[in-house]
């Protein structure tokens, strides 16, 4: 097998090495079983950058052409799936495009963190100079002197913890009893708890128009019914989410209302209380997420929506991923008592317990006080962060607009309507910077792209960089657009 691939045409390298292999396989020159080059290999040939061949390898595989096997390599399909010119003659239905959405999206923000030679955007993780690991490796200390963390744990959690978090909620305006906490694998267990336990087969789920991707992932591997309603720079429109209720009767409303992922926006003081009231004239729940509820830049972020919440109408979540580190997967859920006994039985078919070391080690850092000082310490670092990302955009990304975050590692960009997204997400890859495609945090396909910058793992240095390069990469698509309009006689305002 032999590429051609040309630097000087408009066409991106990934493209050419799609098309072409494309081309391979559907003439039975690749034959169906074949093992492919590994990306570093093919990489080296051409003197490419292995994220050109793997997003190259990415949209093969989107076609239903090859197949990846983990610690084995690349192959082309056993079953190719027929082309649609062939499907016309067999009169069969043409199959939709391969799905540009949520799915997978998760899986792809990983990866880009393991990619040295890619400046990633995609995924909102802390600074890592900032794990307070000192503090926590003497609370690990003393729980392997415990007994008690080596053993199995409770489902619910370890008292100790769930002490801790009822005291540390407080900061949030949540007054809680130790009995009303769940301790979760982190915010996404916490997501997922509540889809299970609350929500059947029939029901229906709102959410906010953009919103978590994580949240649209766990709720379509159900099959569960999504409904987005649209949010304006105060939050979630009530007007819209009113109207919708009448239509739907929705079960369960997912809502991020402080530093919204991917936005970074708040819902608005007079809203909350509000969409309390449409809560209970329309009989839905709310899952509150506030895994950044504690990282305001300057002023305290307004007081969780569950602070609120006299009738337990809201069901709390948040995690110690953002605020401290990743790595301690530990979040949690408070309830109302009449939600908890099915929630604590979703969580037991689950994963039985969360690892008791670990809790007893949290429990033990929270009761000496150290999140407190942790917090103060790093809320000036994504302030700066966010001030840097600020400018880079005003510089670089001037025919953008965008959301101005006060706390949080999230901001959202709105492009040129005349910018394809998934083509500017491609290449932006092949060009060495990831980002979080706007398409896969919406319910549906939207008109024009977008796209989530998350900022807090990145010096200010990095910032300009990155940013710098997708400014670049935007001025040269745009210029294309023009000098095409201008070859076909489309004249206009384009730019």
């Amino acid at each position: 097998m032999q590429l051609s691939l040309t630097r000087q045409g408009n066409c991106p390298l990934y493209r050419q090495i799609t098309n072409q292999m494309r081309e391979y396989i559907r003439a039975g020159a690749i034959p169906v079983g074949s093992r492919l080059p590994t990306v570093r290999e093919l990489a080296s040939q051409y003197n490419l950058t292995r994220l050109t061949v793997h997003t190259a390898y990415a949209e093969l595989q989107s076609e239903g052409l090859v197949e990846a096997v983990v610690g084995r390599g690349t192959f082309v399909a056993a079953r190719l799936p027929i082309p649609t010119t062939v499907q016309a003659t067999l009169d069969l239905p043409a199959p939709p495009p391969p799905a540009w959405s949520s799915q997978g999206l998760l899986a792809d923000m990983m990866r880009m963190t393991e990619h040295p030679d890619l400046l990633s955007f995609a995924q909102a993780i802390p600074e890592a100079t900032t794990y307070p690991t000192h503090e926590l490796g003497r609370s690990l200390r003393s729980a392997l002197e415990n007994p008690a963390a080596l053993s199995y744990g409770s489902t619910q959690g370890e008292l100790a913890l769930r002490e801790q978090v009822a005291h540390i909620l407080l900061d949030r305006g949540i007054v809680t009893s130790p009995e009303l906490v769940l301790i979760t694998s982190g915010a996404q267990q916490a997501i997922d708890l509540a889809l299970r336990a609350l929500v059947s087969p029939t029901d229906v789920v709102f959410v906010e128009e953009p919103t978590y991707v994580g949240a649209l992932e766990l709720a379509a591997q159900r099959n569960q019914r999504i409904i987005g309603i649209p949010v304006d720079a105060s939050g979630i429109k009530l007007d819209a989410l009113e109207a919708a209720c009448q239509h739907y009767h929705p079960r369960l409303l997912y809502l991020i209302p402080t530093f919204h992922n991917p936005t970074g926006l708040s819902l608005a003081a007079e809203r909350r209380q509000a969409l309390l009231r449409l809560a209970r004239t329309y009989d839905f729940f709310i899952f509150e997420d506030d895994v950044a509820g504690m990282l305001a830049y300057d002023d305290p972020a307004l007081p969780a929506l569950k602070a609120l919440d006299t009738e337990g109408r809201v069901i709390y979540g948040t995690s110690f991923s953002k605020m401290l580190l990743p790595g301690i997967r530990l979040g949690m859920i408070v309830a109302p008592e009449a939600h908890l006994l099915s929630l604590l039985a979703a969580k037991r078919t689950s994963d039985l317990f969360c690892s008791p070391l670990l809790q007893h080690a949290l429990a033990d850092y929270l009761h000496r006080h150290h999140l407190s000082a942790h917090l103060q310490r790093v809320r000036p670092i994504y302030h700066e962060r966010r001030d840097a990302i600020l400018s880079a955009l005003q510089r670089h990304m001037e025919q953008c607009s965008w959301t101005q975050p006060a706390g949080g590692f999230n901001l959202w960009v709105m492009l040129p309507p005349q910018i394809n997204e998934r083509d500017f997400y491609l290449q932006a890859i092949e060009h060495g910077v990831g980002f979080a495609p706007g398409a896969a945090f919406f319910t549906q396909p939207q008109a024009r792209a977008s796209l989530r910058l998350s900022f807090g793992s990145h010096s200010p240095t990095r910032i300009e960089q990155g940013v710098a390069i997708l400014g670049n990469l935007l001025r040269q698509q745009l210029a294309e657009i023009e000098r095409l309009a201008t070859r076909t006689g489309m004249t206009g305002s384009l730019l």
